[in-house]
């Protein structure tokens, strides 16, 4: 009977060690996503902000850029409104390092006034 109980044991602890890896791979990408949006929005919100206060887009884009390393950066000016947007794309953890990419994207989008002092 005891033979049963150790090898229950083992499957026991075989089986848990499985789900902690399958959970923490899950941990470990959520964080990297909401890490990644994070910086994306605030990139985009920054960059909007500057360029709506000083008129100069490519400063703005130029700031984003060093904002969030590696992003895509663009703007869209529509009328009297810019948006910025920062594209990052997120490397996932997979099994055997399996090259898995999500992408996000911050947006921010700003009126700009044609008032607005030019010094």
């Amino acid at each position: 009977m005891s033979r049963e109980q150790g090898s229950s044991l083992i499957e026991t602890l075989v089986i848990g060690f499985a789900v902690v890896l399958v959970v923490g791979q899950a941990l470990v990408t959520l964080g990297r996503l909401d890490s990644a949006a994070t910086r994306a929005d605030e990139a985009a919100q920054t960059a909007a902000a500057w360029a709506a206060r000083h008129g100069d887009t490519d400063d703005a884009l130029r700031l984003a850029r060093d904002a969030a390393p590696g992003a895509e950066v663009q703007a869209v000016r529509n009328g009297d409104e810019l948006a910025v947007i920062v594209t990052i794309s997120v490397p996932l953890v997979g099994p055997s390092g399996s090259p898995l990419t999500r992408t996000v994207h911050g947006r921010a989008v700003v009126r700009v006034s044609p008032y607005r002092s030019r010094s």
